[in-house]
């Protein structure tokens, strides 16, 4: 091939161009090219030199390798060319220098920016090959075609790597580094960890998952027995396998992994490029639904479970799910901590849809229904059903105890094997790390051993890691007994007594240590679903057991509007209380006698207001009015005004020593202090500040009887007065501090006060 002279190529250099700085740009496509390809960095730094030879003085050449180790295919994430693009769009590049013109750009759009900025800024560019102004049609036509070549060029070499990773995908052999579990032999295969302990933590996921039925419940089980979860670290060379805190994510993403299963799966994500609203292009990955794997093989490596119980796993934690619509495939949900116990199980016979629970009332009287809203949201109109809660779990809960009650010595006997397989599960767990620990206390043993005694700056450093793994093993070793508690197995003679257990079975479901979610736990365990159909008279109810056998019973229906009703004698009381109070102190007052709802549950001032309503009960509309000085007050007001205490005003009133009236037991008292009634029962006789007994002794945190004593003694200035029936004691409790007595608190022996 000819090669062109320099006088050839630098024609096209005129002294204008030679006025502005030359740019030469600098860039490979990856961080490993920047560290492997030193040949091609050396040739593109190399083009410094070409343009001194062209006539540019060095100061006036800016060199831009900003962008190493980063790919042409977007200008977005490259600092260098943006900069690169400013300074042409200015017109202070005379000319931009690379070695290949698609080391510039390897994106259409991009390319054609620049070319656009360079023809009518004068730039020209130049590469190893010629030197192009972009102001001549002939040049710009041959650098469009070279940045299409160029992204031709790019997306053809990523297509070739595609294609092969396709075809070798395809064929079960593009392996890749897997997750915890798995190692890679010598023969690039997938094999069973060669780790005991790393393989039986991820056979008790599993084995917890059977039994629990919800991955949030495994991860909650894994927390509470303090274990450690192995993940594998893809930041090193080595990719080790750790123990970590367990995390939900964890525990999910073993669960939802398809390699445990021996299958091998390629494609379960694609990456889709689309523009943001600002025009920027985006990469997302999006999750493909099983069906549509493009790569699936099976039976590809040893296995931890099979593939027909991983999709009954995947099923039942989409089943467990409670905000996937009817067309997604909603299930059950999970076992919660709600009150409604066929919650997720009650199917409505007229349409066949699943349907949704809603609570309503205060938490101490919760009440749910059972309503199918499905065809309402999506069509408009009425519900299809709407169906009270709590009589059809009565019903369904009856039938499943007469069911179950036979089964109490099977139960029992079930539950003491599961005890035992957990706690054989454990010890071999914490008997896997106490090795693990063993291992490590005597590897770091024999790396100090091996050193040179002389050789103290390594010994101390081999020696502190010694210790570090003694302490470390020590720490397992103390875990492990703490957890290692023994199940509380049943024997023979504990195991003959269990069928009595079936007698009780009612009362073990009513006991309050039997939570909500331990009767929906057992629910699910026998029924597959509760079919629910409104008719005129009755609920009909159809039970759907695991194995397909059905039980149908009725429900009676209460009439229109039919509820618990309060009580008569309540009703009449609330239509007089509420002549003088608001719902609020009808509430109180209510409650205060001890009275219920008609469903059994005290009133609140939402339960008086519908009461209210319900029976046409006006709501208080009468504004007591009360004088500042004569009332009326209530007790408490009394009580201030009088300046005595509670308890001693509601004596009075119980003696008649006090005149007031109240409307029935437990309302506000309504009390008259006319002067004649204060100067009675204020003590008016006595100077004003002068206070009685019990608070003469708390001001000056004395007993009363102390405070009596001084009195007595002359140590206090004192005045008896009348206060309602009986004779009390007025105190100048500042006669205790006027210098007249030194010796007030001045003790003595005999626990007695000196006198002055």
């Amino acid at each position: 091939m000819k090669r062109t002279t320099v006088a050839e190529r630098h024609a096209k250099i005129q002294p204008h161009h030679l006025e502005r700085s030359a740019y030469v740009y600098v860039r490979q496509s990856s961080p490993r090219q920047v560290v492997e390809h030193l040949e091609s960095r050396r040739r593109q730094y190399e083009r410094v030199d070409w343009a001194i030879a062209a006539g540019w003085p060095r100061e006036r050449i800016v060199v831009i390798d900003e962008d190493q180790g980063k790919s042409g295919a977007t200008a977005k994430t490259r600092s260098g060319f943006a900069r690169l693009i400013a300074a042409v769009a200015q017109g202070e590049v005379g000319i931009v220098v690379a070695l290949e013109v698609t080391r510039l750009s390897r994106n259409s759009p991009d390319w054609h920016h620049l070319l656009y900025l360079c023809r009518f800024s004068e730039t020209l560019i130049a590469d190893e090959h010629t030197v192009y102004d972009p102001e001549l049609s002939g040049d710009r036509m041959v650098l469009g075609i070279r940045g299409q070549m160029g992204e031709l060029e790019l997306e053809s070499s990523i297509e070739r790597m595609v294609s092969a990773r396709w075809s070798k995908a395809e064929r079960g052999e593009l392996f890749t580094i897997p997750p915890a579990g798995y190692d890679i032999d010598e023969l690039g295969q997938w094999v069973l960890s060669s780790d005991e302990a790393v393989a039986h933590a991820l056979r008790t996921v599993f084995e917890k998952f059977d039994e629990l039925g919800s991955a949030r419940q495994v991860f909650d089980w894994w927390q509470r027995q303090g274990l450690k979860y192995p993940v594998r670290r893809l930041r090193s060379r080595l990719h080790p396998v750790v123990w970590l805190e367990p995390t939900y994510g964890m525990i999910l993403r073993t669960l939802h992994h398809p390699i445990y299963t021996g299958a091998y799966v390629f494609g379960r994500s694609k990456t889709v490029r689309r523009l943001d609203p600002e025009g920027a292009p985006r990469v997302q990955v999006q999750r493909i639904k099983r069906d549509d794997w493009p790569v699936l093989i099976r039976d590809h490596h040893p296995a931890y479970l099979s593939f027909e119980r991983y999709l009954a796993n995947q099923q039942r934690m989409r089943g467990n799910a409670t905000m996937l619509s009817a067309g997604d495939g909603a299930g059950q949900g999970a076992s919660r901590e709600g009150a409604a116990l066929l919650q997720g199980l009650v199917v409505c016979a007229q349409c066949g849809r699943r349907m949704s629970l809603s609570y309503g009332g205060h938490r101490r009287g919760r009440v749910y229904q059972y309503r199918c809203s499905r065809a309402r949201a999506q069509h408009g109109g009425a519900d299809c059903q709407v169906i009270g809660g709590k009589r059809i779990d009565q019903t369904v809960t009856e039938v499943f105890l007469e069911a179950t009650a036979p089964c109490a010595v099977e139960a029992a006997r079930l539950a003491n094997e599961e005890a035992r397989r957990e706690g054989e599960a454990l010890r071999l767990y914490w008997a896997h790390q106490i090795e693990k620990a063993h291992y490590e206390a005597q590897r770091a043993e024999r790396h100090y051993l091996a050193v040179e005694p002389e050789n103290r700056v390594v010994a101390r450093e081999l020696e502190r890691r010694w210790e570090q793994a003694l302490q470390a093993l020590e720490a397992v070793q103390r875990r492990s007994a703490q957890a290692l508690t023994e199940p509380q197995l049943l024997g023979g003679e504990e195991l003959a007594k269990v069928h009595l257990l079936g007698m009780e079975l009612r009362a073990v479901w009513a006991a309050d240590t039997t939570t909500h979610r331990d009767r929906k736990q057992l629910l699910r365990c026998l029924i597959e679903e509760v079919q629910l159909r409104s008719e005129e008279q009755h609920y009909a109810v159809r039970i759907v057991w695991k194995g397909g056998a059905t039980t149908e019973r009725e429900v009676v229906r209460g009439a229109a509007g039919w509820a618990p009703r309060t009580p008569e004698d309540t009703v009449e009381l609330v239509r007089e209380l509420a002549h003088e109070f608001d719902d609020a102190q009808i509430a109180r007052i209510l409650n205060k006698q001890g009275r219920r709802s008609g469903r059994g549950i005290p009133f609140t001032i939402a339960a008086v207001t519908s009461l209210r309503g319900k029976h046409r009960i006006p709501k208080c509309a009468k504004k007591l009015v009360t004088d500042a000085r004569h009332g009326p007050f209530t007790a408490e007001e009394a009580a201030h005004e009088l300046d005595v205490t509670m308890s001693t005003v509601h004596r009075w009133l119980r003696e008649g020593v006090l005149a007031g009236e109240q409307l029935t037991a437990g309302a506000p008292w309504r009390i008259v202090l006319t002067e004649a009634v204060r100067a009675r029962l204020s003590g008016g006789d006595a100077p004003a500040g002068w206070v009685g007994l019990t608070e003469a002794a708390r001001r000056l945190g004395v007993s009363k009887s102390q405070v009596a004593y001084w009195v007595k003694s002359g140590k206090l200035s004192a005045v008896r007065v009348t206060v309602g029936p009986r004779q009390c004691w007025r105190i100048e409790v500042a006669s205790a501090t006027c210098g007249k007595q030194p010796g007030l608190f001045d003790p003595i022996s005999n626990g007695q006060f000196e006198e002055t």
